[in-house]
């Protein structure tokens, strides 16, 4: 994760709260606007126009999301590497947060290709810090792996 960006969003989705850098986000979309602006039964893809990518659930094992589930509140499109994916979250927050203390996950707690490596406590809440390169090459992989099965 990069300390150096000068400021961090805070999401959360089922309870886990994911510290990124704010520089990664390319927009936030209100499902609440979205579903009065009669979206809800469209396919998620179509959604986000601009820029046009797919969304990801993260309450369904980071899949493309056929149907956007109505529970999440937020879809924050992404950008890594190049390329444009949202995700389905429950709250956003900015965090004017320069250089947080990171702490190294335990061993035990360490997984490769994981792209959550450190944690910060922020107030009484623990953060893990989110690399969205890496979350972006653990969802293209997952995607890749389902286009195979099918």
């Amino acid at each position: 994760m990069n300390t150096t960006a000068t400021g961090y969003a805070l999401i959360c989705f089922d309870g886990l709260s994911l510290l990124i850098d704010q520089h990664t986000i390319v927009c936030l979309n209100n499902m609440a606007m979205l579903q009065s602006e009669g979206h809800e039964e469209k396919n998620s893809e179509t959604i986000i126009e601009e820029p046009a990518c797919k969304v990801h659930s993260l309450t369904a094992h980071l899949t493309v999301a056929e149907k956007i589930n109505t529970r999440c509140r937020y879809i924050v499109v992404l950008q890594a590497d190049g390329h444009h994916f949202g995700i389905t979250v429950d709250s956003v927050q900015s965090l004017p947060t320069q250089n947080p203390i990171l702490h190294s996950l335990p061993t035990c707690m360490s997984i490769s290709g994981s792209p959550i490596q450190a944690y910060v406590q922020i107030k009484e809440t623990i953060a893990f810090c989110c690399d969205v390169g890496t979350l972006w090459c653990y969802i293209n992989s997952l995607e890749r792996r389902h286009e195979f099965k099918t």
